[in-house]
């Protein structure tokens, strides 16, 4: 049995002050290190900047400025990478395709497809974002690849990843992310279907045959895409998902969606959706009535007033006044 006399115990203090020293002394010595790398790159980015802002901003690029973006390498280049990237996101036209054509004369597109190959997740999502932000089409077969990534972190920034290569094919794969366990957040997918059908006829045409899909949440996720496009031509389509599905989610998207783009046409689909037993498709079809002109909606409404519906009652507008009251 060990003795606990004044020396152990003297020697086990100093063991655990020494261990508690040498711990506060490599916290300092990491903090020291991160400051000095932030210190660094603050500087960096204050000599990268104003160059990539002036080759993004002139109307005829300096060609002098143009090789020094070019030749740059180590940290700096790092960082004119990181600014081009930046600023590409908010151009359109010849400058953006001037700020394109620098990464990839700079190499940049290769590295990025190194690393959405690489074995770390952060890795490869970042790649991914960075390949969607250039939309090169040699990187269209990689990116839709990255859809069906084993980390759904990546998964989920390669469907908005995809929208820059808009297409009925990539809204199918877009799609297929409904029919599988869902890891994916459905905003993603609805928000990479609006950005397709925005630029694409073909891949519009493709989200509204999805109107038909066997799955609903591919169902809900087309009308609801369809509603944010804020396109008339859907109202009857739309109108048709409402009163026909058996499905709450797709009728309460195709309600949300009328909100949008309803017409005169889409009055009895919304008010048969007034009757429904579930409360919030009753709420948005009257939204989406309410929403409509008060000449075509007149009749609907008094009689959806005249249900007194509890639900619906707080919704409706107030009567008017009967003349000379």
């Amino acid at each position: 049995m060990i003795e606990l006399g004044p020396r152990l115990i003297l020697s086990v203090l100093a063991a655990l002050w020494a261990l508690i020293l040498v711990t506060l002394c490599a916290l300092a010595l990491v903090h020291a290190v991160r400051i000095v790398r932030s210190r660094r790159r603050a500087r960096l980015d204050l000599r990268a900047r104003p160059l990539v802002i002036r080759y993004a901003l002139d109307d005829e690029a300096d060609p002098a400025l143009g090789e020094t973006l070019r030749l740059t390498t180590g940290a700096l280049g790092d960082r004119v990478d990181e600014r081009l990237l930046s600023v590409l996101e908010t151009l359109r036209g010849e400058a953006r395709e001037r700020i394109a054509t620098m990464l990839v004369e700079r190499g940049h597109p290769q590295r990025l497809r190194r690393r959405a190959r690489s074995g770390r997740t952060t890795v490869r999502a970042a790649a991914v974002r960075r390949l969607g932000q250039l939309a090169l089409p040699d990187d269209a077969v990689l990116v839709a690849a990255a859809v069906h990534d084993r980390a759904p972190i990546v998964r989920t920034i390669a469907v908005r990843a995809v929208a820059s290569y808009p297409s009925a094919a990539m809204v199918e794969t877009v799609l297929e992310q409904l029919r599988g366990n869902g890891e994916v957040p459905s905003l993603a997918i609805v928000t990479s279907l609006i950005d397709q059908g925005s630029r694409s006829p073909e891949a519009l045409r493709a989200i509204r045959a999805g109107l038909g899909d066997d799955r609903a949440a591919v169902r809900a996720s087309c009308a609801q895409a369809l509603g944010e496009l804020t396109s008339a031509a859907d109202a009857d389509r739309l109108g048709l998902l409402l009163r026909r599905d058996p499905t709450p989610s797709v009728q309460l998207a195709a309600a949300t969606a009328l909100e949008r783009v309803g017409r005169a046409s889409s009055v009895p689909a919304l008010l048969e959706a007034t009757r429904s037993p579930w409360g919030p498709v009753r709420a948005h079809a009257l939204q989406a009535l309410l929403a409509l002109p008060r000449d075509v909606t007149t009749e609907a409404l008094a009689e959806v007033s005249g249900r007194g519906d509890a639900l619906l009652a707080p919704l409706l507008p107030a009567a008017d006044p009967a003349p000379g009251s």
